[in-house]
């Protein structure tokens, strides 16, 4: 299976793409037809004016893709399972670089302060965020700077390395 999806994977996401995007479009043009609508008729218009109308015909290109994105994300797990466990060495790298990552946000979000003042702080207060998680969103957006600004840095480092090779 694992040859099969190597060999033919990328083909098989894309007919699985393609397939999804025309079951969708089926349903759409089917539920417009069957409701008393055409293609031209302005749909948010009509909304406006009837907020009793069901357009539920589009529900269904929402829940194939929340599909697909399930089936990509589990598959992806279960893949990077396999090649950890056939290859323990190589995934030593990526274990380390996950591990970095979840100490800097540890780290991080242990030592923000939760926001009570400004537009953050008056945000907190109107969704009724507790302390700790905004402790929680500090951590996890300065840790994210702190990623974009490192990857921004050794991705120039990269072009001057490789400008001397």
């Amino acid at each position: 299976m694992y040859n099969f999806l190597l060999k033919r994977g990328q083909l098989l996401a894309l007919l699985l793409g393609v397939g999804v995007v025309a079951i969708y479009l089926a349903s759409v043009l089917l539920g417009l037809g069957t409701a008393g609508y055409s293609t031209s008729d302005d749909l948010n218009t009509i909304l406006k004016n009837n907020p009793g109308a069901d357009f539920s015909f589009f529900d269904l290109g929402m829940k194939l893709t929340v599909g697909l994105i399930i089936l990509a994300a589990a598959a992806a797990v279960l893949f990077g399972l396999w090649q950890m466990l056939m290859s323990p060495k190589g995934a030593l790298k990526g274990i380390i670089g996950v591990a970095v990552i979840a100490v800097l946000f540890f780290v991080l979000s242990n030592s923000s302060e939760a926001e009570s003042t400004g537009k953050i702080g008056e945000l907190v207060q109107r969704f009724d965020v507790s302390e700790s998680v905004s402790k929680y969103i500090s951590g996890g957006l300065k840790t994210t700077v702190i990623l974009a600004a490192a990857s921004a840095l050794f991705m120039v480092l990269g072009e001057i390395r490789n400008l001397f090779k």
